[in-house]
């Protein structure tokens, strides 16, 4: 792939200075990529209806086209054209959940290619809720795809850097516009049939969606894979190998210490993703703190930097306490089972 000269625009989320933005949505309209905020992690983004635009993220990305991309848009209504039909259900999730972390699974209609959807004939679609996100996708006046902004597989980037340390030279925009605020991925769910299926957890809860409606499942890896972005069993990793520590309180300690020794006793440099609670019991190691394990809005939040930082330090070990099963703790236990697969 030649290589872009990436122009990097800072751009305050809480000031937007639209003339930056006016050259980053011109920057879409023109079919070039272009780096964005979200509030779950930066997105590459790309005009969804121009097919030369979109293949253009798969070579940045190194993505394979059988990853199909999620189609950003501005608002509920904006979906009635990009999809057969909006049913029910997904008008009373999308008058609940966006803009937000929320994305719906549905019957694409003829605007949208097949290589955004991976031949499949459903389309992911969502509506942002970052400020810089919304008005680029007004900017632009297109809908945009946008996977993350990222090499594929690896750990997603919730600051302009880490999109800059993956991606500089391969996109035309990067746009800074600080650290994300949920720090994991959306939540996928398909609402093409009942019971609706969880395909991808993330930054909606399970718990929240149920308040909705009783009539949804979280479908097991084999249902989501291809239908969804984020499903391979692979997926989410650092350079370092990581280890995932099952167990409780000094039964997880007390593993990830024996590991990290007998790791560290055979020369490898070792790092801990810990809760703050516990960051003083892993005295000789480099231990990083996710923040406290009962605030797991803050732990998903820095997940990704955390991790990214382990690799910086060059670690060639990563072992990773567990978190609790529950509301975002979901996404966490799941972005860390599918790194250390």
């Amino acid at each position: 792939m030649k290589k872009i000269n990436t122009k990097i625009i800072k751009i305050d989320s809480l000031n937007i200075d639209m003339t930056k933005l006016k050259e980053a949505g011109q920057a879409i309209r023109e079919g070039k990529i272009v780096a964005f905020p979200t509030e779950t992690v930066y997105g590459l983004g790309a005009d969804a209806l121009n097919e030369e635009a979109i293949k253009k993220i798969f070579l940045a990305k190194d993505r394979p086209l059988y990853d199909p991309l999620i189609v950003h848009i501005n608002c509920l209504e904006d979906a009635i054209d990009l999809v057969e039909e909006l049913p029910p259900i997904a008008r009373t999730l999308g008058q609940n959940f966006w803009p937000g972390p929320l994305t719906m699974v549905m019957k694409k209609s003829k605007k949208i290619s097949d290589i955004v959807t991976s031949g499949l004939d459903t389309v992911a679609i969502r509506v942002p809720g970052h400020p810089v996100a919304q008005a680029l996708i007004r900017e632009a006046q297109k809908p945009i795809v946008a996977p993350s902004a990222n090499l594929f597989t690896h750990v997603s980037p919730t600051k302009a850097q880490h999109v800059i340390d993956d991606l500089k030279g391969k996109v035309d925009i990067i746009i800074d516009s600080g650290e994300t605020t949920v720090g994991v991925e959306s939540t996928v769910v398909d609402v093409t049939e009942l019971p609706l299926k969880i395909l991808r957890l993330g930054g909606t809860t399970v718990e929240s969606i149920r308040k909705i409606t009783a009539k949804i499942i979280i479908a097991n890896d084999n249902e989501g894979v291809n239908k969804s972005p984020g499903m391979l069993k692979k997926h989410y990793a650092p350079k370092a190998k990581l280890i995932l520590a099952e167990g409780k309180n000094e039964t997880m300690i007390n593993h990830i210490l024996n590991l990290a020794s007998n790791y560290q006793k055979l020369g490898k440099k070792v790092g801990i993703i810990s809760s703050k609670e516990n960051i003083n019991k892993y005295n000789g190691f480099i231990v990083k703190s996710l923040g406290n394990a009962k605030d797991l809005q803050t732990c998903a939040q820095n997940l990704y930097a955390q991790l990214r930082l382990l690799d910086e330090l060059e670690c060639n070990i990563i072992i990773s306490e567990n978190f609790e099963n529950k509301g975002l703790g979901r996404a966490i236990m799941d972005r860390l089972r599918r790194a250390s697969n």
